[in-house]
């Protein structure tokens, strides 16, 4: 090595390290920014991150669900709730999902960046391509997910080392190992397994990309297992009520819902970004040869299978992984123009701007409303959980899982059917009567829910008032949820627990009774 590439090499790597301290300092500074927004302790952006801490918490005590002596898998990962479970041995638990992702950010931003600079630092200038890499998590919503409190971060960063390791042939245990954990993480992972394992049979490392297939597959086919012995289905229930597509494979009818996806993420603010991505991958294709044409016609099956099996929904969560996956392979197909133009600061600028601008509905958006959407979840989700466990101190039916059952060891009715494999596939059937049966089963007599997103609420339901907030709704679905008596007898204790929850509450959010 001469003494030129190892002085490059060490500004590279205090570059690295200035842009991790950075990243750190950034995340926790808006993590306080969020925090004292929210003002109450309830800081991620959706109340989803609660239902994966209510099945951690039970996990944690030898349980497997969000109601103790019930099963129930309402988690959309395999890893994520055990992880979460670790934690609440040192009573981190709610402060568990923001930890973790921001180490998964830092170390995904040290991924890319190092997958950067080896290809564009134009004459060893580094800086336009920290702003490059920067503005693509921003862009790409790799920064947001962080507060959503989920397991998205922690796929992203082993979707990105799976990448950039196909991409440069490094067939290695970190490589293994990122391929493994990806569909344990989640189950799109396996798009990340298919481009690894294609990129090893290209490189003829047969062995690599078999055990990584066969591992991968053994893992989650046992979890599979172990969930229909235990008497639920192979897939979790929050996958299975979210995606049609799932839903068909499993409880029957094939795979109808793939039309379905398709149609309804054409309509999102990602449909552009996909299609300009695989353009450019296609394009790519065309271009190049041998190796890197593979390497993009296989970036270019998952981008396609990405949008085509998800279903973006989700606070530009779902699709933050396929994004930056292809923007790196883009950054590896066409290294020689993207160097061009960072070689003159003003053309930098000019990428980087329209970078954020044509994701601006997706990872700029994210981070502008993020404060508030934390305190959408807070002022909502947080106060129903107040009411229900402060006061009611009984059984509860809800369609919001995670804030009411997190931290409540009494009994919570999934109507929705994410804690409830009766109530998903009742509602799925469009069973008659099947809320007034299930609450009766389970002796509920106060629900609270947003009405329309059930068409047969039962007509001897007694609304007894509301619990909302003041500021727009950014990802609670509307600003206000009702609360019902399921039994006309119980509508005078729930009015007390309303009027007793609506002196205590936070300013912004509000309950009110239906006179």
């Amino acid at each position: 090595m001469s003494l030129a590439d190892s002085a490059e090499r060490s500004t590279y790597a205090r570059l690295e390290q200035l842009a991790m301290l950075g990243a750190v300092v950034l995340a926790a500074v808006y993590a306080a920014i969020v925090i004292a927004f929210a003002s109450t302790g309830s800081f991620y952006t959706l109340d989803d991150p609660f239902i994966h801490m209510a099945l951690a918490e039970n996990l944690a005590r030898g349980h497997f669900g969000v109601n103790l002596g019930e099963v129930s898998n309402p988690s959309s990962s395999i890893l994520w709730p055990w992880l979460l479970a670790a934690f609440e041995k040192f009573g981190l638990m709610l402060w568990a999902p923001l930890l973790v992702n921001i180490a998964c950010f830092v170390a995904t931003l040290r991924v890319v960046l190092a997958f950067c600079l080896a290809r564009l630092a134009p004459e060893g200038r580094a800086w336009p391509v920290l702003a490059l890499a920067g503005a693509g998590l921003l862009a790409f919503n790799v920064f947001g997910v962080i507060f959503t409190g989920m397991e998205h971060s922690l796929h992203v960063l082993l979707t990105m080392i799976v990448v950039t390791r196909a991409i440069d042939g490094k067939h290695d245990a970190l490589a293994f190992a990122a391929m493994v954990l990806s569909p344990l993480v989640r189950f799109e992972g396996f798009l990340g397994v298919a481009f690894g394992a294609g990129a090893a049979l290209v490189d003829r490392r047969w062995m690599f990309a078999a055990g990584a297939v066969v591992l991968s597959l053994a893992m989650v086919g046992g979890y599979a297992l172990w969930l229909t012995s235990i008497g639920l289905p192979a897939l979790p229930s929050s996958v299975l009520s979210k995606s049609a597509l799932s839903s068909g494979v499993v409880d029957g009818g094939g795979g109808g819902g793939l039309f379905a996806n398709l149609s309804f993420n054409l309509m999102t603010p990602s449909a552009p970004v996909f299609l300009l991505l695989a353009g450019l991958l296609a394009f790519g294709a065309v271009k190049r040869k041998g190796r890197d044409r593979w390497l993009a016609l296989g970036m270019l099956g998952v981008l396609v299978l990405a949008f085509l099996a998800g279903k973006f929904n989700g606070y530009g969560r779902y699709e933050a992984y396929a994004l930056m996956a292809a923007g790196l392979a883009c950054v590896h197909l066409f290294a020689g123009p993207i160097r061009a133009v960072l070689a003159v600061p003003v053309r930098m600028m000019m990428l980087c701007i329209g970078l954020l601008v044509v994701c601006l509905r997706i990872g700029p958006y994210v981070a502008m409303t993020t404060p508030m959407a934390a305190r959408n979840i807070d002022r909502q989700q947080h106060q129903m959980h107040r009411m229900v466990t402060q006061c009611w101190k009984q059984p509860v039916a809800i369609n919001d899982l995670g804030w009411v059952s997190f931290r409540n060891d009494g009994y919570v009715l999934d109507l929705w059917g994410l804690g409830n494999e009766a109530a998903r596939k009742a509602r799925a059937a469009h069973e008659t009567g099947w809320m007034g049966r299930l609450v009766a089963e389970k002796d509920v007599e106060l629900a609270i829910l947003y009405p329309d997103w059930f068409d047969d609420l039962p007509r001897d339901w007694v609304k007894v008032g509301e619990i909302g907030f003041n500021d727009p709704a950014i990802t609670a679905h509307a600003a206000a949820a009702t609360v019902f008596a399921t039994n006309p007898e119980a509508a005078n204790d729930i009015r007390a627990c309303l009027e007793e929850i609506s002196g205590s509450m936070p300013e912004g959010a509000w309950a009110k009774v239906t006179s």
